[in-house]
């Protein structure tokens, strides 16, 4: 069930007229059925793996109450990530060992990947004690299989969502406007400029047949529709769960706008970022053990990171990759502010800020070459033509955009459309689209969900792709 189907608005409408009909001490219930329900429409094998899992979360975290303590912790982690590990490996590697062939055919559950990581969290704030454990297992459902976090995140965490299960609060109108402005500006992210960009990426497919700048447009237009993609999806899950009086982090901070890699992981996907930061990279030593142990720590962090989005090897190579950006980052920050003194620009001055985010970005992007390939030999093809020769000549800068199905209404309207959501996310880039949203005056929220709404109506894409995330 996508959010933006027919059959999810009428799953939502029914929901929030129940919700805020029954009293509040029902509506986790409520949760619960809804919850079930929009597994069910992925199939009963998704709701089989949320409901096993987030039961095995249950009984651990009841085990820790009376005296399970790490061995209850350990079991609780392991009855999640072991079958996450299973259904994203298991297929790859039955191609290869003939023992395993038997998993070939194995299709990964809708939102394991979320909901493992969700139960963790859950796991771990009852052994710290930041949580009770919890009696009634569903709450605990409620929480884990929480519709609008279940497909693509984001991955909030037990301590900061369960409690406003439990006790739901009132309805708060500034927070119910609050999530119409999202759900719009998510729906204009998707329609607008995601979903587009999704068409004009060709070139990262069959390489040798397009020119070298137009895979770099190729690459530029795959890095717009991945982020606007997935900041979609965030709104829309933010946006939803406060029309039910919800509060949720952001997902994500204006990453484009990041002026190092550091910078760029503290904005990306943050709910994934934190929780890998605060569950692998803190526990295994992080920056305050000395270098051998920091350079363990990062990578072993940005490796699970990559192998968290699947068996390819790209996609640990994405990984690997961003970690050694950072390790090279921290390693060069003395002669890099060295340099910089020399040119005499301060930190914040503009020649500086432009060079770093375009550093930035340039580095952001290529990892994106092995995220989207998956596989080696194609990232070598695409770095063969890439690399090749650039004519300086209008003709072949025209080309190379035609090439690509590009037309200068379409290049003008994309055009348009990306600054003003860079321009938004300017705006938003210290607090966040939410915090930002909720200071502007009532009539402005009004106006600004109009202009999405006109401009998805006019120049929305026909049809709605999956959100990439969805795969993972």
């Amino acid at each position: 069930m996508n959010f933006l189907s027919v059959s999810f608005l009428g799953f939502g409408v029914v929901l929030f007229a129940l919700w805020w009909a029954l009293p509040a001490r029902l509506r986790p219930w409520v949760l619960a059925a809804a919850n079930v329900y929009f597994a069910l429409s992925f199939g009963l094998q998704a709701l089989t793996a949320l409901a096993l899992i987030t039961a095995a979360g249950w009984l651990c975290g009841l085990w820790m109450a009376h005296g399970g303590g790490r061995a209850a912790l350990t079991v609780g982690v392991l009855a999640g990530v072991l079958p996450l590990a299973g259904y994203k490996y298991l297929p790859a590697l039955a191609g290869r060992w003939e023992a395993l062939a038997a998993f070939s055919g194995l299709l990964m559950p809708v939102g394991i990947s979320f909901f493992v990581f969700k139960n963790i969290t859950y796991l771990v704030a009852v052994y710290k004690g930041t949580l009770p454990a919890e009696k009634n297992p569903v709450y605990c459902f409620a929480y884990t299989g929480f519709f609008a976090q279940l497909t693509s995140g984001p991955i909030q965490r037990a301590q900061s969502l369960l409690p406003q299960l439990k006790s739901p609060p009132a309805f708060d109108r500034a927070l119910a406007l609050n999530g119409c402005v999202r759900l719009c500006w998510g729906l204009f992210l998707k329609k607008c400029l995601a979903d587009h960009f999704a068409a004009h990426y060709n070139a990262l497919y069959q390489p040798n047949h397009y020119y070298g700048l137009g895979i770099v447009w190729s690459l530029a237009a795959y890095s717009l529709y991945i982020y606007f993609d997935f900041a979609s999806y965030s709104q829309l899950s933010i946006g939803v769960a406060n029309l039910l009086g919800l509060r949720c982090e952001e997902n994500f901070l204006s990453p484009y706008l990041s002026r190092s890699v550091g910078e760029f992981w503290r904005r990306w996907h943050i709910s994934l970022s934190s929780f890998l930061r605060d569950y692998i990279y803190i526990p295994l030593g992080g920056s305050r053990n000395g270098v051998a142990v920091l350079i363990l720590a990062t990578m072993a962090t940005f490796l699970v990171s990559g192998a968290w989005h699947g068996a390819a090897l790209g996609f640990v190579v994405w990984g690997a990759l961003h970690g050694l950006y950072l390790l090279a980052g921290r390693a060069t920050r003395g002669a890099r502010e060295k340099a910089w003194g020399l040119l005499r620009q301060k930190p914040g001055s503009p020649v500086r800020s432009v060079v770093s985010w375009a550093v930035t970005m340039v580095l952001v992007c290529f990892a994106w070459i092995f995220f989207f390939s998956g596989d080696v030999n194609q990232v070598r093809l695409l770095m063969d033509y890439l690399l090749q020769p650039m004519p300086l000549s209008l003709q072949y800068l025209k080309e190379s955009v035609t090439q690509l199905g590009y037309t200068t209404a379409v290049l003008l309207r994309l055009g348009l459309f990306t600054l003003a959501a860079f321009g938004v996310d300017f705006a938003a880039r210290k607090e966040g689209f939410g915090r930002w949203a909720e200071a502007r005056r009532g009539w402005v929220q009004v106006l600004f969900c109009y202009g999405c709404i006109f401009a998805t109506l006019f120049w929305g894409a026909a049809g709605t792709l999956q959100n990439i995330y969805f795969q993972f």
